[in-house]
């Protein structure tokens, strides 16, 4: 008995151990390790996430927008017999049509001339409606345009001939890029032309 008139037993004691509290604190600092190594690989996955969808979402607006153009190409309501893909190759597409039906082929927009080139230094898509050529989208590793005829067949030989431009009736876009964050990415997209 104590003085108290209490018995000493394990759990009655006023206080820890040295043993105890180095114990509690391991423990402590293991569970902060967890806790903290969570927080930091969730913070660097939201990052890379949010890079890839940033990255998305510009790519699939310059899609839609070229494949808008493409579309359009050889609207020509007055026939007056341009040329639809001035210039069809396998980094540089012209498209041409007459949106508003007046014979003058426009620049400004809409633009009724549109020319899409990759630069492969700049890792860059450019896009030129007469005015000078404006990036639309950076971080492209490489673009690769298929024109395919009525039949589907592909025109394999680029830059296309005059004769091969006036068949093309689908195009093929391929752009293959990477996020800010080192992480590849790749679209591919099948537009028939209007002229098909």
């Amino acid at each position: 008995m104590t003085r108290s008139g209490r018995r000493t037993g394990l759990w009655d004691r006023e206080g820890l151990t040295l043993v105890e509290l180095m114990v509690a604190i391991t423990m402590f600092g293991v569970a902060v390790a967890v806790i903290f190594g969570f927080l930091t690989n969730s913070r660097r996955s939201y990052s890379n996430m949010s890079s890839r969808v940033e990255y998305q979402q510009g790519t699939r607006a310059v899609l839609t927008l070229m494949s808008g153009e493409i579309r359009s190409a050889g609207c020509d309501p007055l026939d007056m017999n341009f040329n639809t893909f001035p210039l069809a190759d396998a980094t540089t597409i012209q498209c041409r049509s007459d949106l508003d039906g007046d014979g003058v082929i426009e620049t400004v927009e809409p633009a009724e001339d549109v020319t899409y080139t990759w630069d492969a230094v700049a890792q860059e898509l450019r896009r030129d409606n007469g005015s000078g050529a404006q990036t639309v989208l950076r971080g492209v590793t490489a673009l690769d345009l298929r024109y395919f005829d009525e039949d589907g067949a592909e025109l394999a030989v680029r830059p296309l001939s005059a004769d091969d431009r006036a068949r093309v009736r689908c195009v093929q876009v391929d752009i293959t890029g990477i996020t800010e964050r080192g992480e590849p990415l790749r679209y591919v997209t099948r537009v028939n032309a209007r002229n098909g």
